[in-house]
């Protein structure tokens, strides 16, 4: 386990996490702004994951969608391109949300913040204990998301 304090630090135990998930990534958060998505190498990693198949999937459930499309271009084109793979979805506002924000990698990696206004952080590399009722909650929630980002826009 690893105490994370700093954005850079956060971004450095995503890119971690996510390098050692081979099936599942989820994550649930306020938003993404926290770990910078397109930048180019860590774009590079999605994209890779995306493209190996097998089945693998990309989950991001946000309470905030309203800047996705803005702020994450390159994120957009690879839900535009994958969306088989990676969807971001919108939690349900009216439903209890937790306090706290977290990636999942596979069945044991977590990327934990006990308070999702707070930065601080911890790293369970491996620690299916911990995984096991995230993933839960997040299924929970991830199935009475009402709203999906698109890639695309509609229009006449």
């Amino acid at each position: 386990m690893n105490a994370i304090e700093t954005p850079s630090e956060l971004r450095a135990a995503f890119d971690t996490l996510f390098a050692g998930s081979h099936r599942v990534l989820r994550l649930y958060d306020h938003d993404l702004h926290l770990f910078e998505l397109d930048d180019v190498t860590r774009h590079a990693a999605l994209r890779a994951f995306c493209v190996a198949g097998g089945g693998r999937r990309i989950e991001f459930l946000l309470d905030d969608i309203g800047r996705v499309t803005l702020a994450h271009p390159r994120l957009m084109h690879l839900v535009r391109d994958f969306g088989h793979v990676l969807q971001i979805r919108q939690s349900d506002p009216h439903a209890p949300r937790p306090d706290e924000a977290f990636v999942l990698a596979d069945r044991h990696g977590v990327l934990l913040r006990a308070d999702k206004s707070a930065l601080q952080a911890r790293l369970h590399a491996d620690d299916p204990a911990i995984a096991a009722p995230l993933h839960q909650v997040f299924e929970e929630m991830w199935q009475r998301a009402p709203a999906q980002v698109s890639a695309t826009t509609l229009g006449l």
